[in-house]
C-alpha cells in the first residue's frame, strides 16, 4: 500500500474498537479499487466526541465510521446531516466538508441488503428486535422499508426504548424478560445490542431458552465472535442464525463510496469477506 502526502486518512471512532475488522475491510477496498487511502481505528471515550471531531478536522482526516457508543452522540457536532440519517436518528458515517463533518447512515443500507438476501419474507409480519441503541434505529428503519407490520422491541431499559420508538403505534415495547408476552412463534429477529461482543463472548441478551423457541430466523449485528451465544441459542432451539458480517461489509462499501466517490465492485466485497473469515479462522478453504 502506497502512503504519501496525498493519502487520505479515515478511521473508525468508538469504544471499544479493539475487536473491529473495519480497517481490514476498508483497506482491502482501497487496495482493490486503487484508491490512495488508509483506514485505522481510534478509541474515543464518552465525553470526548466533540474534541475528537474538532481535532480530526484540524488534521484534515477525510472521514469516520462511528460505532458504539457514539452513533447518536456525534449528531450535535455535525456540519450537516443526510435526510435518511436524520429520519433514523443515528449516524455511522462522517464525511469531511468545508465546515466539519456531515453525517450519514449506511447501517440501514447494509442490513437492508443482508435481509433481502435471506430466504425469508418479512413483509406484513411482526418481527422481534433486541436493543434500542444506535444500530437499532437503522435496523428498524430498514425493516419498515421492507414492509413489516410492526416490531416487538425488547430492551433492558423500557424507558429508553419508549422514548425512541414509542411514538410509532406499530411498535410494542417490552423489557427483555417480557418476551413471554409475544404470542406464537416463527419470528424473524435482529439482535442489535452489544451483548456477546468479544471479549464477552459467553453472554447473550436473553438466556432463557423459551425465548429462542419463538425465533425461526435471526441476524446478530455482531460479527466478532463469528458465532455469538445468541446465534448458538437460536440454532439449539431449531432456528437459523447468521452474524453481522454481511451488514458490516455492505455498509462499509457504502461508506467507502461516500469517503472517496468510488463504487466498490462486487468482487472487492467478496474479497473483503474472505479476508475477514481468514482473520477469524473461519475460512471454508
Amino acid at each position: 500500500m502506497k502512503v504519501d502526502g496525498k493519502t487520505r486518512v479515515c478511521a473508525l471512532m468508538g469504544d471499544p474498537v479493539e475487536h473491529t475488522l473495519s480497517p481490514l475491510v476498508q483497506n482491502t477496498f482501497s487496495e482493490e479499487e486503487g484508491v490512495n487511502a488508509v483506514y485505522t481505528a481510534l478509541r474515543v471515550k464518552k465525553g470526548d466526541v466533540r474534541t475528537a471531531m474538532e481535532g480530526a478536522f484540524a488534521l484534515g482526516m477525510q472521514g469516520f465510521n462511528v460505532t458504539v457508543p457514539h452513533k447518536e452522540a456525534v449528531i450535535p457536532y455535525l456540519s450537516g446531516i443526510d435526510p435518511m440519517a436524520e429520519s433514523i436518528g443515528a449516524v455511522n458515517t462522517l464525511v469531511k466538508d468545508e465546515e466539519g463533518y456531515r453525517g450519514y447512515n449506511t447501517d440501514a443500507l447494509g442490513i437492508l441488503r443482508q435481509i433481502k438476501e435471506l430466504d425469508t419474507d418479512i413483509k406484513g409480519r411482526m418481527v422481534i428486535m433486541l436493543g434500542a441503541g444506535g444500530a437499532a434505529n437503522a435496523v428498524l428503519h430498514a425493516m419498515y422499508s421492507l414492509g413489516i407490520k410492526g416490531a416487538y422491541i425488547l430492551n433492558r431499559s423500557v424507558e429508553k426504548a419508549e422514548k425512541k420508538f414509542g411514538n410509532d403505534m406499530r411498535n410494542v415495547i417490552l423489557p427483555l424478560e417480557g418476551f413471554s408476552e409475544i404470542p406464537g412463534d416463527q419470528y424473524f429477529c435482529v439482535q442489535c445490542t452489544s451483548v456477546g461482543l468479544a471479549p464477552d463472548s459467553d453472554a447473550a441478551p436473553i438466556e432463557d431458552p423459551g425465548f429462542y423457541k419463538k425465533i425461526s430466523r435471526a441476524v446478530d449485528v455482531i460479527y466478532s465472535p463469528f458465532e455469538t451465544k445468541f446465534m448458538k441459542l437460536v440454532k439449539e432451539a431449531g432456528g437459523q442464525a447468521e452474524n453481522g458480517l454481511k451488514m458490516l461489509v455492505y455498509q462499509a462499501a457504502e461508506s467507502f463510496k461516500l469517503f472517496h466517490g468510488v463504487e466498490v465492485k462486487e468482487e472487492s466485497i467478496r474479497r473483503a469477506e474472505e479476508k475477514i473469515k481468514d482473520a477469524m479462522g473461519e475460512s471454508s478453504s
